[in-house]
């Protein structure tokens, strides 16, 4: 008779988790104390738990619990940084980071591991950004040497110091954009749906166009409209939670936003277009 073998905790093992319990509720301390300032990002405050564990997270890569929450980013559950905290981790660990070439739509960045002689060198340019679906996000059209310089260099920082980066596998650049490809179902927009979405963008005649200095202000989305209500069902055929909403308008605005409240009305058609397409609609 063959005996199943009992696997038993390593002494290690048990230490480890009983240090981590005892990190997290002085991080979750932390967390609630500071999450109630407006001394850290909105998408913390008011939220403990998602505090403590950016917290805890960020302690593991050398960060205080302020640094920790002025630059870790949760979207979709995966921790992201943004490019720039990327770079500075890594030459704080004695690597070399550089930019070797930018021009109007390209960036090359380049690095080198510390005591390595091989270089490893990463260009973006607009083109890529348009093959990989970037160029929704409005950054890459107002600031693109920015946003290229964010893809090329956290791409440097990963190549070169994986292990400064705990393997990180995104920065904030990227992820605000694959996130909400990846949720978007592949389908075919029905005809129904396309007229849809024809009828809720604005008609603008020849007459409504007046030239003026000043830059009117965006109209706010009417959450009773029409546009809203099309924009919340596709949400909820999409799958997408009443709280995870205000990560996904972010994603999708390149802004923060907390309520769909927040929204302009070019927002929410953005949010509405970035939805599969809602089936056959019945009168």
């Amino acid at each position: 008779m063959t005996e199943l073998a009992t696997i038993q905790p390593t002494t290690v093992g048990v230490a480890s988790i009983e240090e981590t319990a005892r990190a997290l509720v002085s991080a979750h301390q932390i967390g609630t104390a500071l999450c109630k300032t407006a001394f850290v990002p909105k998408h913390f405050q008011g939220k403990p738990d998602d505090a403590a564990a950016a917290i805890l997270y960020g302690s593991t890569i050398d960060m205080d619990p302020v640094t920790a929450l002025q630059n870790i980013y949760v979207i979709g559950g995966k921790p992201a940084l943004y490019a720039r905290t990327m770079v500075a981790i890594v030459l704080s660990k004695g690597h070399e980071l550089w930019t070797e070439d930018e021009a109007e739509g390209s960036v090359t960045v380049a690095g080198r591991r510390k005591g390595s002689q091989q270089i490893e060198r990463v260009t973006w340019t607009t083109e890529d950004a348009q093959r990989a679906g970037y160029m929704t996000n409005a950054k890459y059209k107002t600031d693109p040497r920015s946003m290229l310089y964010a893809r090329a260099s956290g791409d440097v920082a990963r190549r070169i110091a994986p292990d400064a980066l705990l393997g990180m596998a995104h920065n904030v650049e990227e992820l605000s954009i694959s996130e909400a490809v990846e949720q978007r179902p592949a389908t075919t927009s029905a005809p129904a749906a396309d007229r849809m979405r024809a009828a809720l963008r604005p008609k603008v005649t020849a007459e409504q166009v007046v030239e003026s200095e000043e830059v009117p202000e965006k109209p706010r989305l009417d959450t009773s409209s029409a546009l809203a209500k099309a924009m919340f069902a596709s949400m909820r055929e999409a799958g997408i939670a009443k709280e995870q909403a205000h990560e996904f308008f972010s994603k999708v605005t390149g802004r923060d936003i907390q309520s769909s409240k927040e929204l302009t009305e070019d927002e929410a058609r953005q949010v509405l277009d970035h939805l599969p397409a809602r089936p056959e609609a019945t009168s």
